[in-house]
């Protein structure tokens, strides 16, 4: 029996075949009973309900909140302030009353008063805010691309995932017909002893092979709640989950050239790749114009329960203002420095991805291939053992044929129905993977 083949004895619940005596705990005795779900109600839950999937659009939505902060230095900002002032005394000028003089009083420092204002001020020209807002827009592009990367990873590991609960169903029933198999040869052979025609080592050869079915069935039963629960698991649930799986049905054959060049379009990952390298190409220009003036207008407007000194308890204000970082101590040069070299890095990793998809989907078709051949070759070796079981008990019940050449044969019988189901479950992984590399929804 192959290691994935053991891996796949995932049991159905019931009880235990024949008429030995049951262990002291069935595998899986107090789990709750698995939710049963067609594919496409897990594909939703899936969308839903997944930790991963839920931390990686948190990520994408905690970027686009970098986005709207990074905009803020961009746009108009209002403010307003108001408090209460006194002084310890108050200075006031008074004009005498001569010709040619004006005439009033000016309050130079009031006793006390109460003011309120209010500020406006617009951005004019700022040429590094502009490619730092593009630099994180670019940044949330990815992420959200990144999500979408993930979300696919999900669903293929989804339906792989049910593939092999499927396929571990499959292997129970083939245990249960080997175990039922090894019990009647080992009557069999029990009749045969009391007609005086059989030996006992026949019944004890049956009884150990039946022995052996039952405990891989008990085996299976354990890796029952092991398999449904990964499923739950992945839905986003602490119960198990059984799927129903759809038969799995490839193509006859596959347009590589096509699927690659639908995969370079189409792959989240690589759309991730590309965002990032523009988001540090505008983080690269972002730091070069660092010492560019900046310029915007700035208005106010203010009262108070005093006169100013103009005579008036109200006035307003409006200037254009002009900022210049003519040196920083390096700053902007060790930005752009580290900003060129993060371009460099994010350029060869969307590269090393690129090629990465084009492995990815030669690979998943040379899987799907291989994964139809096996399916098929061993449905045939299925039926030529099927045949080799039947003829061997019937050549024992003729005399013809040993216990143990029954024995043998049912063990061939089950290691070929073990890989029916092994190879269905990889054909279905196979074309989940080929999905995924295409970027298609699994």
């Amino acid at each position: 029996m192959t290691p994935l083949a053991a891996l796949l004895l995932v049991a159905l619940p019931g009880d235990p075949v024949a008429a030995s005596p049951a262990p002291a705990a069935e595998a899986g005795e107090g789990m709750p009973a698995a939710v049963t779900l067609t594919l496409e109600e897990a594909r939703a839950l899936l969308e839903r309900q997944n930790p991963n999937l839920e931390e990686a659009r948190a990520r994408a939505s905690a970027a686009l909140a970098v986005v709207r902060q990074a905009a803020a230095p961009l746009l108009p900002s209002v403010g307003a302030t108001g408090g209460y002032a006194r002084n310890n005394a108050q200075a006031v000028f008074s004009f005498p009353n001569l010709p040619g003089f004006p005439t009033g009083t000016v309050y130079i420092q009031p006793l006390e008063a109460w003011a309120v204002g209010g500020t406006f001020r617009v951005p004019l020209l700022v040429p590094e805010g502009w490619y730092a807002l593009a630099a994180s827009r670019d940044s949330a592009l990815a992420a959200a691309a990144s999500a979408e990367a993930t979300l696919l990873t999900l669903r293929k590991t989804l339906v792989e995932t049910a593939w092999i609960a499927w396929a571990g169903e499959e292997i129970v029933a083939a245990s249960r017909r080997a175990l039922a198999a090894a019990r009647e040869q080992a009557e069999s052979a029990r009749r045969q002893v009391a007609a005086g025609t059989g030996v006992p080592l026949a019944v004890l050869q049956a009884e150990t092979a039946a022995i052996r079915r039952e405990s891989e069935l008990v085996a299976a039963r354990s890796e029952t709640a092991r398999a449904r629960l990964a499923v739950g698991v992945l839905l986003g649930r602490s119960e198990p989950v059984r799927i129903a799986m759809p038969p799995a049905e490839p193509p006859a054959s596959f347009d590589v050239p096509g699927l690659t060049a639908q995969a370079l379009e189409q792959r989240p990952d690589l759309r991730a790749q590309a965002a990032q390298v523009s988001s540090r190409e505008n983080q690269v220009a972002s730091a070069e114009w660092r010492f560019a003036p900046e310029i915007s207008a700035s208005g106010s407007a203010f009262a108070q329960t005093a006169p100013y000194p103009t005579g008036l308890k109200n006035g307003w204000r409006a200037t254009v203002d002009l900022t210049w970082t003519l040196y920083d101590g390096g700053l902007r040069y060790g930005l752009a420095r580290q900003a060129r070299a993060e371009v460099a890095e994010a350029r060869a990793a969307g590269e090393r991805t690129r090629l990465e998809v084009v492995e990815e989907v030669a690979n998943a078709v040379r899987d799907v291939d291989v994964a139809r051949s096996r399916l098929w070759l061993a449905s045939r070796e299925r039926a030529t053992a099927a045949e080799a079981a039947a003829s061997a008990r019937r050549g024992f019940r003729e005399g013809i044929a040993s216990s143990l050449d029954v024995i043998s044969a049912n063990q061939v019988l089950f290691e070929a129905e073990v890989q029916v189901a092994d190879s269905s479950a990889r054909l279905g992984g196979a074309l989940a993977e080929l999905d995924r590399a295409v970027g298609r929804a699994p």
